[in-house]
């Protein structure tokens, strides 16, 4: 269709040559035509920040919710809304490695620049605990996935979770095994990094609220870990159920060793174990009717998971994380707020706090404390060798 018009084109030119033998009256025919000044429109340039681990241990997780946040802006830039509004996103990415003292030095890079308007991330509890108090300094909107409780107790006004909190994981799973099993009295074991401590501790106090027992509590380092002296403890302690809060690994070493020791009780786990690799350190034989909780939802259940989860896989060739939808709203939200209030940071951090925002994990709404009011808790139980969601 377009050698056709150019063909057009070129013929009409030659019939009014033709016709007039020379240039119009008026014009030397040395006389050159410019064309008319075609004007690109101007955008203003926005940038979304993000601050996670992009390497180290955790940089599988970083990366996923980084191409999210990218996926979220480029369907940004290519929408009507944004091009009409005259804005133009940019994702400014840094990365902690999952470390706090490189996640302060990465939130102070985020709050000198001052096209940055907010922010997705961190990932890590204690990095963003630190993070926070850089961003609530430079009024820097905080959207994050990070699930320790404490984050939302600062009471900052750029904070704002759209993750399940690790208390609300917690109490959960105490409920299930109390309420739901009648399994009341319960080992309690940790392997003693933060994460551990945090669930085992949150997990503690919702079982005795929930008129449940804690028949053993141990907080074991990796490196002190003795499976065979855990046993003992447990076989003399006599529980019907046994909660683990930490690494993948300690905990399969637990599930095996208690069942080949002759005890048939389920562990019951945080999200750290729903992983294949639990299943084949434990052995599938040993690892059934183990339990894990899990924060959110599983993508195919979140609100438009199928959707998002298919223009993931159009735009990377890869399957996304549990994070990654997250951290797609994380990014639809702020530019959201770009286009409700303008890209001012004052702005944009009251604006979050107070809008509601239908995303791909569901309608999100925050609290007075920044917390999400869409926290759910999904539970899943390895049922002949595999990860089954438990529905109810």
């Amino acid at each position: 269709m377009g050698h056709r018009a150019m063909r057009r084109a070129g013929a009409s030119v030659l019939m009014l040559l033709v016709l007039f033998g020379s240039a119009p009256l008026g014009c030397s025919r040395d006389e050159v035509f410019e064309p008319r000044d075609v004007t690109t429109p101007e955008f203003t340039q926005v940038e979304i920040g993000f601050a996670g681990p992009l390497t180290g241990d955790n940089a599988e997780y970083g990366q996923g919710m980084k191409r999210a946040a990218e996926l979220a802006i480029k369907e940004a830039n290519n929408s009507e809304e944004v091009r009409a509004a005259g804005y133009e996103f940019a994702l400014r990415a840094e990365d902690d490695m999952d470390d706090p003292q490189l996640a302060m030095s990465a939130a102070r890079v985020l709050a000198e620049e001052s096209r940055v308007i907010g922010v997705v991330g961190h990932l890590g509890g204690e990095c963003s605990l630190l993070a926070s108090r850089v961003y609530e300094e430079a009024g820097l909107a905080m959207v994050t996935v990070s699930s320790v409780p404490e984050l939302t107790s600062q009471e900052l006004s750029i904070v704002n979770r759209i993750f399940t909190r690790d208390d609300t994981e917690g109490e959960a799973a105490a409920r299930m095994l109390v309420e739901d099993l009648g399994l009341a009295r319960v080992a309690v074991v940790d392997d003693a990094t933060p994460y551990g401590l945090r669930l085992s501790g949150w997990f503690f106090e919702a079982l005795a609220s929930h008129g449940g027992e804690a028949v053993l509590r141990e907080s074991i380092p990796a490196d002190e870990f003795d499976p065979e002296e855990l046993v003992t403890a447990l076989e003399e302690a006599a529980p019907q159920a046994i909660y683990y809060a930490g690494a993948k690994a300690q905990g399969a070493l637990i599930s095996k060793h208690a069942n080949e020791a002759g005890l048939d009780i389920p562990l019951v786990g945080g999200d750290s174990i729903l992983t294949e690799e639990y299943i084949s350190l434990a052995g599938p034989e040993n690892a059934e009717g183990d339990m894990s909780t899990m924060p959110g939802l599983p993508l195919e259940r979140q609100a438009r998971g199928p959707d998002f989860y298919a223009s993931y896989m159009a735009e990377y060739g890869s399957p996304p994380h549990v994070y990654d939808s997250y951290a797609y709203d994380a990014a639809a939200l702020l530019i959201q707020a770009v286009l409700d209030v303008g890209p001012n940071r004052e702005r944009v951090a009251k604006a979050i706090r107070e809008m509601t925002f239908d995303g791909v994990t569901g309608v999100m709404h925050f609290d007075e404390h920044g917390d999400t009011l869409n926290q759910v808790v999904s539970v899943f139980k390895v049922t002949d060798g595999e990860w089954v969601e438990l529905i109810d």
